[in-house]
């Protein structure tokens, strides 16, 4: 009640709908059920009353304000415009990577970058640890026929086969508002299909030309076989009653409409053979002996790590090989993945303590705390590839915008963007033509890239354009203005995302203005330090 009275977590109508139904008994408002709830929730009649009015009133305003914004047919027409104009570019590429690899960084560059982009390398609270993980793979013991023959004995019931029925059905669907003239049609029309098979022609024939099924419709109405529980109640009821080869003698009447059903082949209930699911069993067998072993072997290795001071030695000592690893919370774990017991033993343990034994899917694994690395930037040892990389990058972004500065002036000044890319040695193409609806099929280019070339006109050539995988200039060959045949089927839905759009725009700048207006006074004596 608390969150319903805050109005937390759900959206203005659906809150105030859930309040009134909760203020309600036997479909009516109870005052002193009113009452109850407020009393519980520590909140008086009086502010949730007025909390109420006053959220009422904004909830006018806001209605007021954007019931007076409309969508003129010029703006949904420029809309369209701007959304289907096609223009085709062609493009030069100088690639980050290559230059990268061939920079280099020296200690001196290294400490300067980490000293201006600290954010850049800052970590979140992460723990250092050792671990041994003991995978039941390698527990594994064989499986005898006479095991296996036991397990059958002893297990009959696992192996027994339900009861299937191939089925094929006809569907006639009834609208949901159709009335009772609705109802008659579609039964009909089902009992004219059943009529027709009982006087020779194929079922699947039928079905192919009557049902609307369209899933099983194109198969001859057929749903291959089925056991209790995977069908309708009433579908199922009458599916299993009929006998190999019959069609329900009447139209059956479903949630989905009426159906004729037809039995085309029954497997009775039995027992699976031995030789059917002897590898089956052997498997489950070898995987739970495996399984407890590997437990058994991991809560015998915890008792000899929790009680030593090196936990990589005593972990040798047993057979087992340590492995060491750094993590941040939400980390997946090295060979496991998430897991949340885990994470909570990593985040939980003192430095030196070791974890219970934990069942993971790659097996059971025991931990132990080295160190506790609070948030912040490691030190310069610990990361200094990482910031020579970056410090790499930032030479070869350098360089490619140099590179691409300069082609882009010739560009600009006439000569031809395949000829500069082929004499430089660049990657290069042309887009074929693409709107910001239809984007062009080369998955190269990115969305800084191709914003750039439908900001431009024909002919003109864009400046440097950064993205991951390197830098670009484009150039405009030709622009298409959008076609009006699709204009019709696109203005609905273009004019409420207009209207939305204007409505949200025009109640921010009310709200914005309103904050540029408001007078604010400061109670220095509560927010003044102690």
């Amino acid at each position: 009640i608390d969150e319903l009275l805050k109005l937390n977590g759900v959206g203005r109508k659906t809150a105030n709908l859930v309040i009134t139904l909760a203020f309600q008994q036997d479909g009516r408002f109870s005052q002193e059920h009113y009452l109850q709830l407020l009393s519980r929730a520590r909140v008086t009649p009086a502010a949730f009353e007025e909390e109420q009015r006053r959220e009422l009133l904004k909830r006018k305003g806001e209605a007021a304000i954007k019931g007076g914004v409309k969508v003129s047919e010029g703006e949904v027409r420029q809309a369209y415009d701007f959304r289907r104009e096609k223009v085709r570019a062609a493009w030069i590429q100088v690639e980050i990577q290559p230059l990268s690899a061939r920079a280099s960084a020296t200690d001196e560059e290294i400490g300067v970058y980490l000293k201006e982009h600290p954010a850049q390398f800052q970590r979140p609270e992460r723990r250092r640890f050792q671990y041994v993980l003991l995978n039941p793979k390698s527990f594994q013991v064989p499986v005898t026929d006479a095991e296996v023959e036991a397990y059958y004995r002893e297990h009959a019931v696992e192996f027994e086969k339900p009861k299937r029925v191939k089925v094929s059905h006809i569907l006639v669907r009834v609208p949901p508002t159709g009335g009772s003239e609705a109802e008659n049609r579609a039964r009909a029309r089902v009992e004219d299909a059943i009529r027709r098979v009982r006087a020779g022609e194929e079922f699947a024939k039928v079905a192919k030309e009557i049902s609307e099924d369209p899933v099983s419709a194109a198969a001859g109405g057929d749903l291959g076989f089925v056991a209790r529980g995977e069908l309708v109640p009433q579908f199922e009821e009458a599916a299993f009653a009929l006998k190999k080869g019959e069609i329900t003698p009447e139209p059956l009447r479903t949630s989905f409409g009426y159906h004729a059903i037809r039995a085309s082949e029954i497997q009775e209930t039995g027992k699976r053979p031995l030789k059917e699911v002897a590898g089956q069993i052997r498997e489950q067998l070898q995987r739970e002996r495996s399984d407890k072993r590997a437990q058994a072997r991991a809560e015998e290795a915890r008792t000899a790590l929790l009680s030593a001071a090196n936990f990589s030695a005593a972990a040798r000592a047993q057979g087992l090989d340590p492995k060491e690893a750094v993590l941040a919370r939400g980390e997946p774990f090295p060979e496991v993945g998430q897991v949340p017991e885990v994470a909570e033993a990593l985040f939980s343990l003192a430095v030196g303590g070791t974890s219970a034994s934990h069942k993971t899917q790659a097996g059971y694994l025991v931990l132990r705390i080295l160190d506790r690395l609070p948030a912040g930037v490691p030190p310069l040892a610990e990361i200094k590839a990482e910031v020579a990389e970056a410090v790499k990058r930032t030479k070869a972004e350098a360089q490619a915008l140099e590179r691409v500065t300069t082609l882009a002036r010739a560009a600009d000044q006439g000569e031809d963007l395949t000829a500069l890319a082929k004499r430089e040695g660049l990657g290069s193409g042309e887009t074929g033509f693409f709107s910001r609806a239809e984007p062009p099929a080369d998955k190269r280019l990115s969305s800084e890239v191709l914003r750039a070339a439908l900001e431009l006109a024909v002919g003109k050539v864009s400046q440097p354009v950064k993205s991951s995988q390197g830098v670009f200039v484009v150039k405009v060959i030709e622009r298409q203005p959008a076609d009006l045949a699709g204009f019709e089927k696109e203005r609905d839905e273009l004019a409420r995302q207009l209207l939305e759009r204007k409505r949200a725009q025009v109640w921010e700048a009310w709200l914005t203005s309103l904050r540029a207006a408001a007078k604010i006074d400061l109670n220095t004596r509560l927010v003044s330090p102690q």
